[in-house]
């Protein structure tokens, strides 16, 4: 890699275009595939983050609700709280997909990655 392009960077002026050609060209090293396989693994992982922090907030709603009933208080917290628990499984469900559309369709442009890809898996 040109070390001008570093320079450029950090001067905050325009860039070579010549420059981007060569990283478009340049063949990725194991490091690139596995940066890949990382970015799909921590999605899986962040929409299993959302699953369990849902699943938390639905569970604390229905405690509230079903063990305070003389206090209706508690019960509409406990109706909000379950209420937000499925808003937040499906806010994170929403933006898994959207995330993983956006891989897919990194791999589709660069269709030699995506082979290359699944033949580490």
């Amino acid at each position: 890699m040109n070390i001008n392009f570093v320079k450029d960077i950090f001067r905050n002026e325009d860039l070579n275009p010549d420059l981007y050609k060569e990283l478009l060209t340049k063949q990725l090293i194991l490091r690139d595939y596995l940066a890949i396989e990382r970015t799909i693994l921590t999605n899986e992982a962040t929409y299993l983050a959302y699953i369990r922090t849902s699943l938390t907030i639905i569970v604390i709603g229905v405690t509230l609700f079903k063990i305070f009933t003389d206090n209706v208080l508690l019960q509409y917290l406990g109706i909000i709280l379950a209420i937000s628990g499925l808003l937040v499984l499906i806010i994170g469900s929403l933006k898994t997909i959207e995330m993983r559309k956006k891989i897919n369709k990194f791999l589709q442009n660069n269709e030699h990655l995506s082979k290359e890809v699944e033949a580490l898996n």
